[in-house]
């Protein structure tokens, strides 16, 4: 039984740390605690449909996915940090108050740091773990992670008077960029 939980608790809490490391630069922007508890919920939602999707669709295109998975993550990843960097200097120009993250933004969000947790889920599935175990370590760690961090950015960009918007879009370009190449 331990073996059956430690092999996929290690994995989630592995697949959780681009979450943490996206939420550490959107915690960056000011957000209410009712919109991190959002972005934290999404992101385990998509952290526990993704893996669950992998397990159903088995073995039959896993080093296809593998590939499109990562390039598409990545993409998103570089996306949505590029429109961080050029928000951040456009409202620097227009001196307009900052804009909050709307439930599209989140989705997509959500969405790119949980694909890599799809063909983790097709290997899984084929190894026999417990599925429901699995899904719910992948959710729970991966919500936890991002509220934490998402907390932490809270914090650090509360003690600045300019929008440190363009660090936390800079970082999703990198990780972007690295999750691409």
């Amino acid at each position: 039984m331990l073996d059956s939980v430690v092999t996929p608790l290690i994995l989630a809490f592995v697949v959780a740390l681009d979450a943490f490391s996206v939420c550490l630069g959107i915690g960056l922007q000011p957000l209410r605690l009712k919109k991190i508890a959002s972005i934290g919920l999404w992101i385990g939602f998509f952290h526990m449909l993704m893996p669950l999707l992998g397990l159903l669709v088995g073995t039959l295109l896993v080093g296809w996915i593998t590939n499109l998975t990562e390039l598409a993550s990545g993409i998103l990843l570089f996306g949505l940090g590029a429109h961080m960097i050029f928000q951040t200097f456009s409202e620097v120009i227009r001196s307009t108050p900052p804009k909050m993250i709307n439930l599209t933004s989140i989705i997509m969000l959500a969405l790119s740091v949980s694909l890599d947790s799809f063909p983790i889920g097709i290997s899984l599935g084929m190894s026999g773990f417990l599925t429901i175990i699995t899904i719910l370590l992948f959710g729970g760690i991966s919500t936890a992670m991002s509220w934490v961090s998402l907390l932490i950015g809270k914090k650090v960009q509360g003690n600045f008077d300019r929008s440190l918007d363009w660090i936390g879009g800079t970082i999703l370009c990198l990780l972007g960029l690295m999750t691409i190449f």
